[in-house]
């Protein structure tokens, strides 16, 4: 990582150690994320109460929001986001992940399972270039004001894609993810470095 972690009891903020444990034993029993962001106590207090909204209780189910994450860490390539699993939706959705991963699978999700899945993949993608009438097939099945919450959702998780791709992030020592996560271009870097 290009940071170090904050680790719960690391900091001297307790709200920064309280949201950090939340982390760790919520959320994707995984801190690296958290802990880095948790270097700038404000930005931390800031974001968890976003993802709170959103997994905690908004007008999208949690697990149709996982899928989505998903699908956005894969598109964006982020190693960190295709490796963690919300814990609150892991059961929901673990037979669906097959469904989820390429060409998104409309015969074995739900429509608004899969219209939210193609969602997050065009916003990943370039959303300069959804199709047309695709915001009126979400508006079969959404209501306004919860198309406009997936959309704001896929920016939240493309942030998150962005923010741990640039930043390297692995997984902590103490969650059961895979160690020494590395992320597309790595051995570009490190040929750069050799030739430099």
């Amino acid at each position: 990582m290009r940071f170090k972690s904050l680790k719960p009891g690391q900091s001297p903020d307790p709200e920064v150690n309280r949201l950090l444990d939340g982390a760790r034993n919520g959320w994707w029993k995984d801190t690296s994320m958290f802990g880095i962001i948790a270097r700038q106590p404000i930005l931390l207090k800031t974001i968890v109460p976003v993802f709170e909204a959103f997994f905690g209780g908004g007008r999208i189910p949690a697990h149709v929001l996982e899928m989505m994450r998903l699908k956005t860490g894969e598109i964006n390539d982020c190693t960190y986001c295709k490796e963690v699993r919300s814990e609150a939706t892991r059961e929901a959705i673990k037979d669906k992940e097959s469904a989820i991963f390429g060409k998104v699978d409309f015969d074995r999700l739900p429509l608004k399972e899969a219209l939210a899945v193609q969602l997050a993949e065009y916003i990943a993608g370039d959303p300069n270039y959804i199709p047309n009438g695709f915001f009126e097939r979400l508006a079969t099945v959404y209501t306004d004001e919860e198309v406009i919450e997936l959309v704001f959702a896929c920016g939240i998780f493309n942030w998150g894609n962005k923010f741990n791709i640039t930043m390297q992030v692995d997984s902590s020592d103490e969650s059961t993810y895979a160690k020494g996560m590395t992320y597309p271009g790595a051995e570009i870097r490190a040929q750069t470095a050799v030739t430099a």
